[in-house]
């Protein structure tokens, strides 16, 4: 989703942008309703086999910049920058863990005039396993839609049928290992009624959820009596009215590489409870409150410690919304990315 978000700010910027997709998918009906023009692939395989087709068509729209975002996009971008002589951009979403220095990955690193990564967390990673030059590397954080903040926030207490003192920690994201939701429910079980525990995101494979993990949070939630502090919400596609009304946002992902999530809560103005692990500290900075994900005693401390100051809270949300405001909005991340762009 990364390119079409951005995409349309350089649209709305005045610049012409096209897309490279394959043929059915959500991405591909968003570029040919947004972008100036699109084309679709019915495999990768397929962009090989149209390799001169694709070039006459770079060539006839005079696209100067072609931006990737999966590494196995590289080679096919790599043969047609050869053919057509655009610089070449690739962002890294993750943090390559293992060295990539043999011949093929030379021969492809060589060819990406700048290489970004999410954080400076994935960038320090980045810098040890591929073969890129210093100046061909640099950290870009990502962006979101920063709005105003609406002068009522969503009343999810109501809507969960919970006392309006009962003080809501709430966690939003994809259900899967790793990312600090079994942790949260331990830490639950050091936590008083007052307590209530909301995850939200989707139940299920089909809806970006891990099932076999899933089980084991509710199985959790069942053997240990803890289900009336603890609310499946299921999947949002508006997750920022869910974290508008809870009162502190937990984000005790084990190795983040960014955080979407992160910046979302930040941008609703909620005080963190994050990771300090991974590149939550860099993102939160000095606006949250950090812990080992792993230590389920310290997250209970955290929770119960923040419930108990409303003044901190409130500091820490203030501070998160401008932190976001200035350096994670969208708008700024895309006038940073189209410097790095001329700067080629």
């Amino acid at each position: 989703m990364y390119p079409l978000r951005v995409g349309k700010e350089m649209k709305a910027l005045g610049h012409q942008v096209f897309g490279l997709t394959f043929q059915g998918s959500e991405i591909a009906e968003v570029m040919q309703r947004e972008f100036d023009a699109s084309w679709e692939l019915e495999t990768r395989g397929n962009g090989y086999k149209q390799l001169f087709k694709l070039a006459d068509w770079i060539k006839q729209h005079q696209i100067q910049y072609v931006h990737c975002h999966k590494s196995s996009d590289l080679l096919l971008a790599v043969l047609l920058k050869k053919l057509c002589g655009f610089k070449l951009i690739y962002t890294d979403h993750m943090g390559v863990k293992k060295p990539k220095k043999d011949i093929f990955h030379r021969f492809i690193y060589r060819n990406v005039d700048q290489l970004l990564s999410i954080s400076q967390f994935t960038l320090a990673h980045n810098k040890k396993a591929l073969p890129v030059k210093d100046e061909c590397i640099q950290a870009l954080w990502l962006g979101t839609d920063i709005s105003e903040l609406p002068t009522e926030k969503a009343d999810l207490k109501a809507e969960l049928k919970l006392a309006p003192e009962t003080f809501m920690i709430g966690i939003v994201g994809r259900l899967s290992p790793g990312k600090g939701h079994f942790e949260l429910l331990q830490a639950m079980t050091h936590l008083d009624e007052r307590f209530h525990l909301v995850v939200v995101g989707g139940l299920n494979a089909k809806q970006g959820g891990d099932d076999p993990y899933i089980a084991k949070l509710k199985t959790y939630v069942a053997d240990h009596e803890i289900a009336s502090k603890v609310t499946f919400y299921g999947f949002s596609s508006t997750p920022e009215k869910q974290l508008s009304g809870m009162d502190v946002v937990a984000i005790p992902s084990h190795l983040e590489a960014f955080g979407l999530t992160v910046i979302e809560a930040m941008a609703q103005g909620k005080a963190i409870i994050g990771a300090n692990t991974g590149a939550i500290p860099e993102i939160i900075d000095n606006t949250g409150v950090l812990v080992d994900p792993l230590n389920v005693e310290a997250l209970a401390a955290a929770m119960s410690d923040l419930s108990l100051d409303q003044a901190r809270r409130e500091a820490l949300a203030k501070a998160a919304r401008e932190r976001a405001e200035q350096q994670f909005d969208q708008k700024v991340h895309v006038r940073k990315l189209l410097s790095i762009y001329q700067m080629l």
